[in-house]
C-alpha cells in the first residue's frame, strides 16, 4: 500500500513539475503582452487628458494669476482652505516654462511655480 501511494505522489509531483514548465515557458509572452496593455493603456490616457485639457499655452507677462497652494493636499485640518492664493502679476516665464511671480505691489516672489500650478485670475465685478 505504501508503495502504490509513494507512486501516486510521484505522479502528482511530476505532473506538478510539468505544469510549472508550462508557466515558465509562457512567462515571456506574458510579460510582453502585459507591457503592451499598459503601454497601450497609458498612451490612451494620455491623449484622453489631452482631449479633455487642451494647452492654454504661456500666460502674458503682467498678466494677473492664482498659485495652487500643494501643500494643502497632505493636510487633513486644513481640509476646507482656499487651495489657489493671488492674485499675483507674472513678471516672466523662464525657458523652463515656470513663472516668476510679484506681489501686485511688486515685490518679487522668493520662488519659481510651475506652469500648471498656475491659472488665469478673473476679477468678479461686483
Amino acid at each position: 500500500l505504501h508503495h502504490k501511494v509513494q507512486a501516486a505522489g510521484s505522479a502528482e509531483t511530476a505532473d506538478l513539475l510539468f505544469a510549472r514548465v508550462r508557466q515558465l515557458e509562457r512567462r515571456e509572452s506574458i510579460l510582453q503582452e502585459a507591457y503592451k496593455n499598459m503601454k497601450d493603456s497609458r498612451e490612451n490616457s494620455a491623449e484622453y487628458w489631452n482631449q479633455k485639457k487642451p494647452d492654454r499655452g504661456p500666460l502674458a507677462p503682467g498678466s494677473l494669476v492664482l498659485v495652487y497652494n500643494k501643500s494643502l493636499e497632505s493636510q487633513w485640518g486644513k481640509l476646507f482652505e482656499n487651495r489657489w492664493n493671488g492674485p499675483y502679476r507674472i513678471k516672466s516665464q523662464e525657458k523652463s516654462g515656470s513663472y516668476t511671480l510679484e506681489e501686485l505691489d511688486g515685490q518679487e516672489l522668493k520662488r519659481r511655480y510651475a506652469a500648471p500650478h498656475v491659472k488665469l485670475f478673473h476679477s468678479r465685478k461686483l
